[in-house]
């Protein structure tokens, strides 16, 4: 049996999913929080200052889970993950550096830099090992499926974690975005009018753009209204059938197609 000082230390990857179970939990009570109180009760104000003191208390929380955690010498997610948080003897940290250790996340957080700093260390110490003299070990052996099946979970979490920022901000809809979907539909619904009113004047549809702006009664008008909620590119007027398709493209940055068909 392994001694307490031939532990290997444990993998980065083992302790970030360890992270992840222990923090999410925690997250999900202070995004819940936030929503039952101020949304859907409103018994708090939505104010910066609300926001400030319930992230105060979920933190404190949180803090005070990791400080018994490593006083235990696990949290919930370092056992779920066969890891141990011990002292450089291999024995029990105690309360005191437990609390230190706990408090010095907030350290090690900022751009994860305190957790990186395991992968240059010897003993694959972060920060708030280093402050608390506090290591964390495999508790018990891994067997090599059980380490690559950690590896790529955890790839798999990091690339999703790094994925959905960079989709907010590039390819996630913005209110812009939804706008002029919103204005390009609505522009094809009195297209649609616009046709109707063609064949009553004509007894038939027309495929011919120029048709629907003589019939809508002010070309100069109709030209610039098209101008501003289609993208020139795709704009397309079919009929057959006894019946007629009018597609486009909105101008949101994704140039999303619209389309609407009659009667």
């Amino acid at each position: 049996m392994e001694s307490a000082q031939q532990r290997p230390p444990a993998k980065l990857t083992d302790r970030f999913l360890a992270f992840l179970v222990d923090f999410v939990p925690f997250y999900a009570g202070f995004v819940g929080s936030l929503y039952v109180l101020v949304v859907k009760l409103a018994k708090l104000p939505p104010t910066p200052q609300t926001l400030g003191r319930q992230l105060l208390l979920w933190t404190a929380l949180w803090l005070l889970y990791q400080a018994l955690g490593n006083a235990s010498g696990a949290t919930v997610g370092k056992r779920l993950f066969g890891l141990r948080v011990e002292g450089l003897d291999g024995g029990r940290l105690g309360l005191g550096r437990s609390v230190v250790r706990a408090g010095a996340y907030l350290l090690s957080l900022p751009l994860n830099l305190g957790f990186l700093w395991s992968l240059v260390h010897p003993d694959s110490r972060t920060w708030h090992d280093l402050l608390a003299g506090s290591r964390v070990v495999e508790a018990r052996p891994k067997s090599q499926g059980e380490a690559l099946l950690a590896a790529v979970l955890s790839v798999v979490v990091l690339a999703g974690l790094v994925a959905f920022p960079l989709w907010s901000a590039f390819a996630r809809p913005t209110p812009h975005d939804l706008d002029a979907v919103r204005k390009a539909e609505e522009g094809l619904r009195i297209l649609s009018a616009v046709q109707e009113a063609h064949k009553a004047e004509h007894g038939r549809y027309t495929s011919k753009l120029a048709d629907l702006a003589t019939a809508s009664g002010d070309v100069g008008a109709f030209k610039t209204a098209m101008g501003e909620l289609f993208d020139p590119d795709g704009f397309v007027i079919e009929t057959g059938g006894g019946g007629y398709v009018i597609r486009g493209r909105a101008r949101d940055r994704r140039r999303t197609g619209v389309e609407v068909s009659g009667p």
